[in-house]
């Protein structure tokens, strides 16, 4: 199988050099399995200071980045097979599922946001996608590249083994649960006894059962979407009952430009009655996101290629799957 190439793009290369020399990721470039380069944007800026920002139309402060050296850039490193994405506070959240589809991508474009963005222009024709690794703002996209390059190289074949991959945090949409190793005893608290019974089944079972346990407690909101089978889910712990919520706090997230599902989440009450109590409250609604914009047909396309099922399509585009099956039927024409 040949390497996984990913080029990132960004303004400071010098802070890939050592955490890209340590661990994994190097292991993975001295084993022939990641083909990883980082570009400083400058090469493509044409003035003799090599300036790649300028201030923003309207005002405003900080700098954008400037389109031609980007453009330059990312033309130049995707050449034609290449999967663009920008790390960016705007983009969608980066999680295991996004990471194990990048990682079926033969060429991955990595381009580092900075200042107080891209030109809107190169987002429009030259990137396939926006990621963010969570709701903050760095100081740029380094980081946050670092951490996709870490979590996609881990799952390129060969690069760990199968067996570790399959008992880890987010496989199956559940949290690991606890791990012990010697001695069996430490400081009065000793090792579970199934785990020293030697019954595989059992241990298996337990840890299962463990997992679930400890996603219930830490990130029930995962449970919704994980591999459960019916008699797991049924007995699932029941969410305690939240405290009142008040117009003031639903109000608030609201205008804050959150919307309706992901306050309904954050409060554990239904979008419906989220809805609802804003418009009693005299809070004009924002048309859905599906009624503003839907995803185009190049859109769905170039997203489904990298290994989507229409059910993720969906989720990933905030639409129903039966508008998914209508692009990607439009797309056969």
């Amino acid at each position: 199988m040949s390497a996984l190439r990913i080029d990132v793009l960004t303004l400071f290369p010098k802070m890939f050099e050592s955490p890209f020399a340590e661990s994994i990721v190097a292991r993975a470039r001295t084993a022939g399995q990641l083909d990883l380069a980082v570009h400083d944007l400058r090469e493509w800026a044409t003035d003799r200071h090599r300036v790649v920002d300028d201030a923003p139309y309207g005002g405003g402060a900080g700098m954008v980045l400037k389109p031609e050296p980007l453009t330059r850039a990312i033309r130049e490193t995707k050449g034609n097979a290449g999967y663009v994405v920008l790390m960016t506070a705007q983009g969608r959240l980066f999680d295991q599922a996004a990471a194990h589809r990048l990682a079926r991508v033969p060429h991955l474009v990595l381009v580092c946001g900075h200042y107080e963005g891209v030109d809107e222009r190169v987002i429009e024709r030259d990137v396939d996608e926006e990621l963010s690794i969570g709701d903050f703002v760095l100081t740029g996209g380094e980081l946050a590249a670092m951490v996709v390059v870490d979590a996609v190289t881990r799952l390129v074949p060969g690069v760990i083994e199968p067996e570790s991959l399959a008992q880890e945090s987010h496989t199956g949409g559940l949290l690991e649960g606890p791990q012990y190793t010697r001695p069996v005893e430490h400081e009065g608290k000793r090792v579970p006894s199934v785990l020293l019974s030697g019954d595989h089944a059992m241990i298996e079972r337990w840890r299962r059962g463990e997992a679930i346990r400890r996603t219930a407690e830490r990130r029930p909101e995962l449970l919704d979407r994980a591999a459960l089978t019916p008699s797991e889910r049924a007995r699932l712990p029941r969410p305690g009952p939240r405290g009142r919520v008040r117009d003031e706090d639903l109000m608030s997230a609201y205008q804050s430009g959150v919307g309706s599902y992901r306050i309904a989440s954050r409060f554990g009450i239904s979008p419906a009655t989220v809805r609802s109590r804003l418009r009693a409250a005299g809070v004009r609604l924002r048309p859905s996101r599906a009624s503003q914009r839907g995803p185009t047909v190049a859109e769905v396309t170039r997203m489904r290629a990298t290994g989507l099922t229409v059910r993720e399509l969906a989720r990933h585009f905030g639409v129903s799957h039966v508008t998914i099956l209508d692009r990607l039927k439009k797309a056969k024409r």
